[in-house]
């Protein structure tokens, strides 16, 4: 557009104040060029007074259509027939607007019903509503819709609507738009990367305390990671009280003294240094050639052992004193041996320097994978047939009825002094040398038992891990225990771990179908955390899901959770199924469940583990029995 242009253009009607505003923005900038054409020599071929011309009487349409035509937009102009009832009115478009539209000018004629049949389905009601705002406040508006083109291609289309006037009256809107589809998608991507980036969360599972110790699966990416890359060694320290203390340890207690043990084995090796809890009381520090250490691997091991041994640790009210021993195994680099291998090894080197009275057990090379193999086995096999577990009772919480209504049973694994520990290195030990049947087989009776002695009013679930589901012997082998210790089956709910159903999709099918025939019931745990969640919703027969912890931990200050929690309530509360939420910590949490109309919570603010009691006089409501199948792992642990 040019300044010919824009004066003919001013010429042809009486324009509005904004209108007006606008030709004098045009106009000043016109004349800035004008006077710098002139100040730089160029001769000026056509030459007029800058004035302001807009005096003549056009048609108001025609003068926005003839506008808009001149900078490539399109327009739909609507004339009010006899007493303002757009069914009277005329409808018509541009060429450039019916070009916006996907069709080719001349093509098709204009009517209400027919701009309707192009508008999207879901915009039809916006766009009435704003023409509706427009008409009957007699002001501009401006609306966004989206078009179907021939062939269902959809396109945006910004529109400014404006009420024409005649004689001082409205007389129709004309809607100056134009194609915005590029502009409008670009601003949805950039509202969706907004939303995800807020709604993006750090994985609980792979976070470490700050300062503190690292978690074993981060630790055996570090050892991993190493191993593929340069020599090393991995050193194991076993730390425990050198005697029983009068009181059991509470978890509180346990995690007071993980932590003083990681301060100080901070201060002895180092804070560059790779460390990281491995399993209940054993700890495990990573010497790379990057260390000033590793050439003394054994030195650093031994002034490890005699810190730990000469501090004392306070534990609530108490003093504890650590026995202290250590195993190190050397690796090369590219060793085939993983890092779950060298977990094992340094470990069992610690045990040995135990049962040597000696400080530290060096190992030059990894053992051979037989030779692991088989002690693993041995400590397994050893375990079971010394009864070195016990089994602890965690309670669970009814929102609805406002009290504890079930418990979970959990195993907890015997150390060297008696005192019972986590058990899930040595659980994850058990599964990978194919020995965990034999564990699971102790929880399946031991806790049969001990609800058959009781009043079998109250829920209990019992941890299995998942590789039994493999074994068809499994369902006959629960279902004679039930009969053995005279539990009421109706009183039982198995628990299935969602995340191992990948492997074992046809033996958990058969297990769960078998379970329900006896009259027991089903539950899903860890839901969320597979590969195929919503697919096992189909074909179990579920009763209840427990969601995953790591969607429930920080769920008050995670949007991303809080989204994906009130998704899964209302899938499963639509399928029939009951909901529980594990890991529990705070009343905030709690409201927040109660909101989302989660059925049952289980975590350290409905009760902490205690050792099972069962007394002649003690009540409890309903029994639930747990089927827990670990979590999918990588070959390091």
């Amino acid at each position: 557009m040019d300044l010919d242009d824009i004066l003919a253009l001013a010429e042809t009607g009486r324009p509005s104040p904004l209108e007006r505003a606008r030709a004098r923005r045009v106009a000043r900038a016109a004349q800035s060029q004008y006077d710098r054409s002139l100040a730089e020599g160029y001769e000026i071929l056509v030459d007029t007074d800058l004035v302001d011309p807009l005096t003549a009487e056009v048609d108001e349409a025609i003068r926005i259509a003839r506008a808009a035509q001149l900078t490539k937009l399109g327009t739909i102009t609507w004339t009010a027939g006899a007493g303002r009832a757009a069914a009277s009115g005329r409808l018509s478009w541009s060429d450039e607007m019916s070009m916006i539209f996907g069709r080719p000018p001349g093509t098709l004629r204009l009517t209400p019903e027919t701009l309707v049949e192009l508008v999207h389905p879901a915009d039809v009601q916006t766009v009435r509503a704003a023409v509706a705002a427009v008409w009957a406040d007699e002001c501009p508006g401006e609306v966004v819709f989206r078009v179907i083109q021939p062939g269902g291609s959809v396109r945006h289309v910004h529109c400014h609507l404006e009420v024409l006037t005649t004689a001082g009256r409205p007389s129709g809107i004309i809607a100056t738009g134009e194609d915005v589809t590029a502009v409008e998608l670009a601003r949805q991507e950039r509202r969706r990367l907004t939303t995800r980036n807020q709604m993006l969360c750090a994985d609980l599972a792979l976070r470490d305390v700050p300062g503190g110790p690292q978690t074993r699966g981060n630790f055996t990416d570090e050892v991993d990671r190493a191993r593929r890359t340069t020599d090393g060694a991995l050193l194991v320290v076993v730390a425990e009280p050198t005697t029983r203390p009068p009181d059991a340890l509470s978890d509180e207690d346990h995690d007071q003294l993980a932590a003083a043990v990681a301060q100080l084995l901070r201060t002895a090796v180092g804070d560059d240094v790779a460390c990281g809890l491995v399993a209940p009381g054993l700890w495990g520090v990573l010497l790379t050639p990057s260390h000033e250490q590793t050439a003394a691997v054994e030195a650093v091991a031994e002034r490890v052992v005699e810190t730990f041994r000469s501090n004392l640790f306070g534990v609530g009210p108490r003093t504890l004193r650590l026995g202290t021993w250590a195993g190190l195994v050397r690796f090369e680099k590219g060793a085939s041996a993983t890092a779950f291998d060298l977990l094992i090894d340094a470990e069992h080197a610690a045990r040995d320097a135990r049962r040597a009275g000696v400080p530290v057990v060096v190992l030059d090379q990894p053992v051979r994978d037989e030779d692991r193999t088989d002690r693993c086995r041995s400590r397994v096999r050893y375990a079971v047939s010394a009864n070195r577990f016990a089994l602890f009772a965690q309670p669970i919480f009814d929102l609805a009825r406002n009290e504890v209504t079930r418990h979970e049973i959990l195993l907890r694994v015997r150390s060297e002094t008696g005192e019972p520990a986590p058990p899930w290195a040595f659980l994850d030990m058990a599964e990978r040398v194919g020995e965990i049947l034999s564990v699971d087989k102790w929880v399946v009776d031991h806790a049969l038992e001990l609800i058959g002695r009781g009043a079998q009013t109250s829920h209990y679930q019992v941890n299995i891990s998942g590789r039994s589901l493999a074994d068809p012997g499994l369902l006959d082998y629960v279902t004679e225990a039930i009969r053995r210790h005279r539990v009421k089956p109706d009183c039982l709910t198995f628990e299935i771990t969602e995340t191992a159903l990948i492997e074992n999709r046809k033996e958990a099918l058969a297990f769960a179908t078998g379970i329900r025939e006896i009259g027991c019931h089903l539950a899903l745990d860890d839901f969320g955390t597979g590969y195929d969640a919503l697919a096992h919703l189909r074909y179990l027969p579920v009763d209840l899901v427990k969601i995953d912890g790591t969607f429930v931990v920080d769920l008050c200050r995670s949007p991303a959770d809080q989204a994906i929690v009130s998704m899964l309530v209302t899938l499963c509360h639509t399928l029939g199924i009951r909901v529980a939420a594990e890991h529990v910590q705070d009343e905030e949490t709690i409201e927040f469940l109660r909101k989302c109309a989660v059925d049952l919570a289980q975590g350290y603010w409905t009760g902490r583990p205690e050792p099972i009691v069962v007394g002649p006089d003690q009540r409890v409501d309903s029994i639930e029995l747990e089927l827990r199948l670990p979590s999918p792992r990588t070959a390091i642990g």
